[in-house]
């Protein structure tokens, strides 16, 4: 009867991320997402994710054929991750393409060399071969560095680590007034050669120090 019970409740969480999903990828109420407030912060987050990534085009180049899918690196705790790959799963497809979920680990090194080891290293492969890379919060001591590597490349940037876009990020996730909303870096997003829709960009706050 438990197992029936966890079953169902699954199930009803599955039902509930899509429809929400959809009402995100739609664009509806966006800023303060309508029923937002009825699911956890994660999943708000990483709805915004699925919803950038529908809402940017990137270059041919950055895909090796039309069926190659859209990757997500997420830089922090690996539940962060499982619950991203959760939602990408109730979005289903964006143009024809699945999206594949990969959770990057980090070490925390010193201030001058945080990330030599030869895993961080190949974290930093995988990152550039991403079509978005979501900073977590916890994993903020790291972003100066990977922010410098990935500049000038087709790689959406998004974290809801406070001063994100100030430091040079393209999308930041905050929250305001009890709901999860998102500013921009246009002289980032620029820079990556990304095309971002104005539908998405008319919706955020613009950086304090924003690149323009």
């Amino acid at each position: 009867m438990a197992l029936e019970s966890a079953a169902l409740a699954s199930i009803s969480r599955r039902r509930s991320l899509a429809g929400f999903v959809l009402c995100v990828v739609g664009l509806c109420g966006l800023p303060g997402l309508a029923g937002a407030e009825r699911l956890p912060e994660a999943d708000v987050e990483a709805a915004y994710l699925v919803n950038f990534l529908r809402y940017t085009q990137w270059p041919e180049r950055s895909f090796a054929s039309a069926e190659s899918p859209y990757v997500i690196s997420v830089i922090g705790p690996r539940a962060v991750a499982d619950r991203v790959r959760d939602v990408a799963f109730a979005a289903g497809r964006i143009g024809g393409r699945a999206i594949e979920v990969h959770s990057i680990p980090f070490q925390r090194g010193s201030v001058e060399a945080p990330l030599q080891s030869e895993r961080d290293r190949q974290s930093l492969a995988k990152i550039r071969g991403s079509h978005l890379v979501f900073f977590h919060s916890e994993a903020s001591p790291l972003h100066p560095q990977v922010l410098a590597d990935l500049w000038g490349h087709p790689v959406l940037t998004v974290s809801n680590a406070p001063g994100f876009t100030d430091a040079g990020g393209m999308l930041g996730l905050f929250r305001s007034s009890g709901h999860i909303v998102f500013e921009a870096n246009p002289g980032s997003i620029r820079n990556s050669g990304l095309l971002v829709s104005a539908k998405v960009l008319k919706l955020a706050r613009v950086a304090a120090r924003a690149n323009r």
